[in-house]
């Protein structure tokens, strides 16, 4: 049955962040893989000079240990585009584009020289980018996807008395419910998006990144805060684990199956 009797839940947007914390684009189509995070979602993530990240390991590793928008704000404002394969054009506001194939040593390198004026001397000076093979640098130990809502989004906004924009809580599925906040009701149960089924597993609880403006980099309201003062939480959108292989895309409906 779908999880709105009154209307079908639908896809609106996917994103997907190539970088850990650094990069987004939005896509229209894309093949969920069994246990697997979204395709080319957080495969990379950026390391600085004092980060304890184990080059050796070929297990997850947890985002403490990376740059991120959270600690350094502009680092948000971001954009990918993916041009084959892992050729990437990144742009920010206050940089020139740059075209790279992050699967070259050279032009990962690249990278961390394009991103150095618009990071901090306040804060350790990235190094390079990695990858933990076969693996997404997701923030759950778990290969995750997160599902999130516009009509919650819109109820925060009303909360926060500005717009807030999808891309500043990096959700990777958008979907439009009718009402807010009742995807939180979905936490353990098994649905379907299309015919590909995903199970829920837990609420997202948010961190400091969210406060910040993506088109600019700058830190513009106070999320967190309006989270807790009106809510009792600062939870938004919930992280999902793929059960099946299939595509989904933009229009794609999102529905209950069973209680697992």
């Amino acid at each position: 049955m779908n999880l709105n009797n009154h209307q079908s839940i639908r896809i609106e947007k996917i994103f997907r962040h190539p970088i850990k914390s650094i990069s987004r684009e939005e896509i229209t189509q894309i093949k969920l893989e069994r246990r697997k995070a979204l395709p080319f979602d957080r495969m990379w993530a950026l390391v600085h000079e004092k980060s304890s990240f184990n080059e050796l390991s070929n297990e997850w590793q947890p985002c403490t240990k990376f740059l991120r928008g959270s600690i350094m704000p502009t680092l948000s404002a971001v954009e990918s585009e993916k041009l084959d394969d892992q050729k990437y054009t990144f742009k920010h506001p206050d940089l020139k584009p740059i075209s790279l194939d992050l699967s070259d040593q050279a032009d990962r390198a690249s990278f961390v020289k394009w991103i150095l004026p618009i990071c901090s001397d306040k804060l350790p000076r990235p190094t390079k980018l990695v990858c933990v093979a076969n693996t997404a640098l997701t923030d759950t130990p778990f290969q995750s996807i997160s599902i999130n809502s516009l009509d919650s989004l819109k109820d925060l906004s009303k909360k926060a008395g500005i717009n807030l924009e999808p891309e500043r809580f990096r959700g990777n599925i958008w979907v439009r419910t009718g009402k807010p906040w009742i995807e939180f009701d979905w936490v353990g149960k098994l649905i379907k998006i299309d015919d590909v089924e995903l199970k829920i597993v837990d609420r997202i609880e948010r961190c400091n990144a969210t406060k910040t403006n993506t088109k600019t980099g700058e830190p513009n309201c106070d999320t967190i805060g309006i989270l807790n003062e009106h809510y009792g939480h600062q939870d938004f959108g919930v992280y999902c684990s793929v059960r099946t292989t299939g595509t989904i895309g933009i229009n794609s409906v999102l529905s209950l199956n069973y209680m697992e």
